[in-house]
């Protein structure tokens, strides 16, 4: 298994459903060392605590997770979750979802190279798409990739709690002719050429 990307190489942008647990699983296994795990994860995980995590992972019902591939291989996971009746998220009703939280991990080996911002920049076309108005994020403080990245993207400090910060952004109020302007796919698989020497809007 190459451990980089090719300069021409494209990275595919899929919605995974269930059958992609396993996949996923050995995402975080394989593609994630121990300081990774812990930035998404916020606590120690050994391969049963990550066997438990994906288990009881959902794919549906205001659960949604995308995934990044170099070919066959998965290279990122970003997972979007209705939260329904958080303070922050008042507003969300059944059926009515419209604030969310997202989890994102990169493999190790192919960080840098723009995958994060590429699956970032699909989910929150998709979570627009899907009528939510607004999406947190938290992070550690000592996660600076994570939190430039995020700051790139637009969201915008609310607190900090215990060294972990939350985030948050809304759906742009020109939604969706801002989008449309930028030709963004809205659904199925997005291909995006993310490589160390290319680096522009998308892939940063």
């Amino acid at each position: 298994m190459a451990n980089g990307m090719t300069d021409s190489q494209a990275i595919s942008i899929r919605t995974l459903d269930t059958g992609g647990r396993q996949a996923v699983e050995r995402f975080f296994l394989e593609e994630l060392d121990d300081i990774a795990l812990y930035w998404r994860f916020f606590r120690t995980m050994t391969p049963l605590t990550v066997q438990a995590y994906v288990e009881q992972m959902r794919f549906d019902g205001g659960c949604v997770v995308f995934g990044a591939f170099y070919g066959e291989r998965l290279v990122g996971v970003a997972e979007l979750s209705a939260i329904p009746g958080s303070e922050m998220c008042a507003e969300n009703r059944p059926g009515a979802l419209s604030c969310a939280e997202l989890g994102i991990a990169v493999s190790n080996q192919l960080r840098h190279k723009g995958v994060g911002r590429a699956l970032l920049d699909y989910l929150l076309t998709q979570a627009w798409a899907r009528g939510l108005k607004r999406i947190q994020l938290s992070s550690l403080r000592d996660n600076r990739p994570m939190l430039a990245l995020a700051e790139r993207l637009g969201f915008k400090a609310l607190r900090e709690e215990s060294g972990e910060i939350v985030m948050q952004i809304r759906r742009p109020p020109d939604w969706p002719q801002a989008v449309m302007q930028q030709a963004a796919p809205a659904a199925g698989e997005r291909n995006v050429t993310c490589t160390a020497k290319v680096v522009n809007a998308r892939c940063c």
